[in-house]
């Protein structure tokens, strides 16, 4: 593949489009300083993909387009093409098949930028994909600018490694492993938002977990109920209907029996009426034997009551009688009693009634009396009232004229102070009319006025002072406000830690010492101590044994404490040097080396059981190495030992900053003391200051005043005069108005010495017949009171006696009929003695008599019995027919009545069941009690679920088989992090082959070409460290020692690096080699032999070359001339120099 054109259009100066052919291998771009010959360096490597504009020696990515000159318009778009030629197929990949491949960048005033690849639009990464190992890029070692030479010898080891990759192809194994990388970083951070969803998920699965098994539950309790439900219903519909049936059956044999019961019925009815008409006949035949039997039964009863009344009324008159006359005798002596006291009342009574007459007039002239004595006093008190009245009216004018008078003395010498104050205030005014107060003022006014001054001087000092002090000691609280977090900070990382210790410490035999607990580093050692953790992952938890006790049973790892021999590796340092405390075999024989690298070169002197622990986390043993930061039984100590570290130099930390905390508070709490007292002191300047200001403005006033008045003085004099002479006038009026009023007062208090007399005998009057009123009302009082005890004694007397009268009047009455009844009792008594004889021989004849028809009708009693007897049993049976037909009936009636509930309550299940969605089983053989039971205890537990997300269950599963989705691609991108990691290590495994592999080469064919160009010398490359460090270049020129490019000349300089640059280009030759004015440094001899090294190379690389020098411009096969015919603009003019040869205008070399 060769470069065969590049078209320029509106790039930079090429202000028209411009296409530059490359026939040969050999051709040289020749021109004047600035005409653009560089520019087309800067289109060669901004077609091929630069996008820093400083690297095209421009601020911005549109200054690459024509900006214009004075002539030509500026234009919108900046374009470059590149062709090349790829006949033999060796451009690789989907492009090969191409026999020319046309690259294309342009670019627009708005910054966009496109790229096309045979015309065809393509991205930036598809061009730089085309050039990866090529050789070719936007900063390859193919394109060398003006400068870059010196870049290339002064660049760092680093640098230098760059151009080594690019020889080697290792750009693309980079850029594969950078995307591999970004995929890597995308692939996790899509698993680390996979896993957010997946853990929100997982939470959203356990509420909806239990809310699906909720929704389970009630679905099956529902269903459970309604199966329960269903069950119990057709079970009743069944018993409903068996139980209709079983009515139907019992109902008809209850009919039939009905039907028997009714005829034997009619029967026992039958016989009744014949027995019924048997026992009238009977009672007929009956009725005169028993009307005879009767009759003398009565009439045997009469005389029996006849004769019992006879026996009874003697008897009772005969006791009644005696009971009379003993009452006699007692109503005889009760009357005589009683007509005793109704006399010995009476005498009282009389008694009583005088001595009331005697008391009520008494008690009727007392009442006049007092009415008397009220009567004159009522008139005596209007008499002392009135004349009381005139009096005190008089006496309080007395009093008003006393006042007015005593006004009138106060008004005279208030007026006539007044006078003496008018002509001492004239006298006074006269006084300062003459004075020099007011001088005396402003110099004291002067004198506030300089304190005033100094006052606000100190004042202010103290303000700059307090505005210091307040400065510092907010400074001083920011110190201390920072050292107190820091402080707190310390303690919260150090709780975090200590909890975090705690949480890794074991929880069984928790008194046992640990090696964590004992572990004690150096200084040096605290910097690694996470390597360190890693080395001691499975110890850090051990039992520490002391060294008189022997090792137990039961426990994993037992450690003791020994005295040990530090091995010796090389000069590596043992790592028990850096274990303070305690010594064991486990870290004696471990030195401890800075990398791999040391500890891989030190490994073949390691002896059996000794080892290398690197700080950069490998464990290196004689024939083993594991890498610690990967080995995951390296992981489980968790920083223990680093937390252990951390708290141990956080402890230190807060023992250091505790007494500066003390310190600064200390300060603190002084200069606040200092501050409150120097603001103290400003307070008290300030109020003396204040107080200086109020004087001198009570001065200023002063002074104002006193200047008022030295002007107002003569009016005022005018004023005292006319007041001095309206107070003599008032004087007068008030001096004659006081006589007036002394002469009324005196003839007012003689008319006062008159009536007084009579003032004091009425008072004397109406003080007597007070006394008098009250003596009479309280005699008056107690004759009522006297009056009122007869009156209630003569009251009582009175109803006694009444009451004995009553008593008196009856008990004659009671004894008049007593004598009455004795009279009459023995006046029955007698005839009934005479009547008994004969009425107990009736008695006697009667009774024979009627035990004679007793008899007869006893007999015939008989045989009416027996018929009556038969009648009852048949009356009996009939009601018993009655009974159990009505039994019958109820009976039939009950068993319709439940024939008809059963067919309600089957026609209700089946409504139920109807509402259930469901027909009635069939067969249904249940335990009713238990499914009520079942059904009660699954309507409980339905309604303790409460509310229930029905959907849940659904809802379940679908976030249930998104989390299995979500878990399959967690899982394949887990795949793919562990393939990309895989493809990765796989990318560094070929990247290191392939670049030692090159190294060695470019090494080999440097140190062939530097003594070409430098006519002998040696030059070689050498890495840093391992294969991933900085390449470094050593030259020496003949007759020189062996040092770096910084100690050469120019010249060296750069024919050392054009020895590097041609060495990778033999190795790994690119499309093309540009390169611009690298000769200029350059003497002839040096030119020679670089274009004698440029013809070597130019068999199998094209070289397209900006240079000044005659030598160079020679040996090239074609000529570009870039001219700049117009300011701004460059043109191009080329020249063949074959056909210069043929026509002669070109020397042969």
């Amino acid at each position: 593949m060769r470069l065969s054109s590049l078209k320029l259009s509106g790039f930079k100066s090429f202000a028209d489009s411009t296409t530059l052919h490359f026939k040969a291998n050999r051709t040289a771009v020749v021109g004047p300083n600035g005409c653009g010959k560089s520019n087309v360096i800067d289109a060669i490597r901004w077609v091929m993909g630069e996008s820093n504009a400083r690297q095209l020696r421009g601020g911005s990515m549109q200054d690459v387009i024509f900006t214009g000159t004075a002539k030509r318009k500026p234009v919108g778009v900046a374009s470059v093409e590149l062709r090349f030629d790829n006949t033999y197929g060796k451009l690789g990949g989907a492009y090969n098949a191409y026999s020319e491949l046309a690259v294309r960048r342009q670019v627009t005033r708005e910054g966009k930028s496109e790229y096309f690849l045979n015309g065809t639009r393509c991205r930036r990464r598809d061009i730089t994909d085309i050039f990866l190992g090529t050789g070719l890029g936007p900063r390859s070692y193919a394109v060398i600018e003006q400068g870059m030479i010196n870049r290339l010898v002064d660049a760092k080891p680093e640098e230098m490694r760059v151009f080594i990759e690019e020889a080697a192809g290792v750009s693309r194994y980079q850029a594969r492993r950078r995307e591999t990388l970004q995929h890597l970083e995308h692939t996790e951070q899509n698993l680390a938002r996979l896993d957010d969803i997946a853990a929100e998920l997982k939470s959203q699965l356990r509420s909806l977990k239990r809310q699906s098994e909720a929704a389970i539950q009630y679905k099956t309790l529902e269903g459970q109920i309604r199966t329960l439900k269903i069950e119990i219903l057709s079970f009743q519909a069944n018993q409903s209907q068996k139980l209709q049936q079983e009515y139907t059956v019992e109902m008809t044999a209850l009919g039939e029996n009905f039907k028997l019961v009714r005829s034997e019925s009619q029967t026992i009815e039958h016989d009744l009426e014949a027995t019924s008409a048997l026992f009238q006949r009977l009672i007929q035949q009956s009725s005169p034997l028993q009307h005879e039997w009767q009759q003398a039964e009565k009439k045997l009863s009469e005389l029996k009551m006849t004769l019992e009344q006879k026996q009874s009324l003697f008897q009772q008159n005969s006791t009644s009688l005696l009971q009379l006359e003993q009452q006699k005798v007692q109503t005889k002596e009760r009357l005589q009693l009683s007509e005793l006291q109704v006399e010995t009342l009476s005498t009282q009574f009389d008694e009583q009634n005088e001595s009331l007459l005697a008391l009520e007039q008494q008690t009727q002239t007392a009442e006049h009396n007092f009415t008397d004595v009220q009567a004159q006093h009522k008139q005596a008190q209007q008499q002392f009232e009135q004349l009381k009245t005139q009096v005190d009216q008089q006496q309080q004018k007395k009093l008003q004229m006393a006042a007015q008078i005593e006004q009138l003395g106060k008004n005279v010498l208030r007026i006539e102070q007044q006078k003496q104050t008018l002509q001492t205030q004239t006298t006074q005014i006269r006084a300062q009319v003459q004075d020099d107060e007011q001088v005396q003022l402003q110099q004291l006014q002067q004198q506030l006025q300089q304190e005033i001054i100094a006052l606000e001087t100190a004042i202010e000092q103290l303000q700059q002072d307090v505005q210091t002090q307040q400065d510092q000691q907010q400074s001083n609280k920011t110190d201390l406000q920072s050292l107190k977090t820091e402080i707190q900070v310390l303690l919260a990382e150090q709780k975090n830690l200590n909890q975090l210790v705690a949480k890794q410490s074991p929880k069984h035999d928790q008194n046992a010492v640990r090696l964590m607990q004992s572990l004690r580093l150096s200084a040096q050692a605290k910097a690694h101590a996470s390597i360190i953790e890693k080395f001691l992952a499975k110890w850090l938890q051990a039992q520490l044994i002391e060294n008189g006790q022997a090792f137990q049973e039961g426990i994993s790892r037992q450690l003791k404490s020994s005295p040990q021999q530090p091995i010796q590796v090389a000069e590596l340092t043992c790592l028990s040097e850096w274990i303070e405390a305690p010594q064991s075999s486990l870290w004696a024989n471990v030195a401890v080396a800075e990398d791999l690298t040391t500890a891989l070169r030190s490994q073949v002197d390691l002896q059996h059981a000794q080892s290398i622990l690197t700080l950069d986390g490998y464990h290196v043993g004689s024939d083993w190495v594991i890498a610690l930061h990967y080995d995951e039984d390296s992981q489980t100590a968790q920083g223990m030992l680093s937390h252990q570290v951390r708290l141990e130099e956080i402890e230190q930390q807060l023992a250091q900053q505790q007494p500066q905390l003390d310190n600064l508070e200390h300060q603190f709490s002084q200069q606040q003391e200092m501050l409150q007292q120097q603001q103290q002191h400003l307070q008290q300047q300030q109020q003396s200051l204040k107080q200086k200001q109020k004087e001198l403005q009570q001065l200023d006033v002063q002074i104002a005043k006193l200047q008022s008045t030295a002007q107002a003085f003569v009016l005022q004099q005018q004023q005292l005069a006319d007041q001095l002479k309206q107070l003599d006038l008032q004087l007068e009026e008030d001096a004659m108005q006081r006589d007036d009023l002394e002469i009324d007062l005196h003839a007012l208090a003689l008319k006062l010495e008159s009536v007084l007399p009579n003032y004091k005998t009425l008072q004397f009057q109406v003080e007597n017949l007070n006394e008098q009123l009250d003596e009479q009302q309280q005699q008056l009082t107690q004759q009522q009171q006297q009056r009122e005890a007869l009156r209630r004694q003569t009251s009582q007397a009175n109803q006694q006696i009444e009451l004995l009268e009553k008593d008196i009047s009856f008990l004659k009455t009671q004894y008049r009929q007593i004598i009455e009844q004795i009279e009459q009792a023995k006046k029955f008594v007698d005839p009934i003695q005479l009547e008994l004889p004969n009425l107990e021989s009736q008695f006697q004849q009667q009774f024979q008599q009627t035990e004679k028809l007793q008899k007869t009708w006893n007999e015939w009693q008989l045989e009416l019995n027996q018929v009556q007897e038969k009648q009852q049993q048949l009356t009996e049976q009939r009601h018993q027919a009655q009974q159990k037909d009505e039994q019958v009936r109820e009976q039939l009636e009950q068993k319709r009545l439940a024939w008809q509930a059963a067919k309600s309550d089957r026609e209700h299940y089946l409504e139920q069941l109807k509402e259930l969605n469901t027909d009635a089983l069939s067969d249904v053989s249940i335990e009713m009690k238990d499914h009520q039971q079942k059904l009660e205890k699954a309507q409980q537990q339905f309604e303790k679920i409460g509310a229930v997300n029905l959907a849940a269950s659904q809802e379940y599963e679908e976030v249930s088989q998104r989390f299995d989705e979500l878990s399959h691609q967690m899982q394949d991108l887990q795949n793919t992090v562990d393939q990309l990691k895989d493809a990765m290590k796989s990318i560094d495994q070929e990247t290191r082959k392939l670049f030692m592999t090159t190294f060695d080469q470019v090494n080999q064919e440097l140190q062939l070409l530097f003594p070409k160009v430098f006519g002998g010398g040696e030059a070689t490359l050498s890495l840093e460290d391992d294969w991933q460090s900085g390449v470094k270049l050593m030259a020496r020129p003949p007759g020189k020692r062996n040092s770096s490019l910084a100690l050469l000349s120019g010249g060296e300089k750069t024919l050392t690096a054009l020895a590097l640059v041609f060495a990778i280009f033999r190795l790994n030759p690119a499309p093309f080699c540009v390169l611009d004015e690298v000769d200029a440094p350059l003497d002839d001899a040096n030119v020679q032999r670089y274009c004698n090294l440029v013809k070597e190379l130019s068999e199998q690389v094209q070289f397209i070359y900006i240079t000044h020098n005659k030598l160079a411009m020679t040996m090239a096969t074609d000529l570009l001339g870039v001219t700049m015919p117009e300011p701004g603009t460059s043109k191009l003019v080329t020249v063949d120099l074959e056909q210069a040869k043929e026509y002669g205008l070109v020397a042969e070399s």
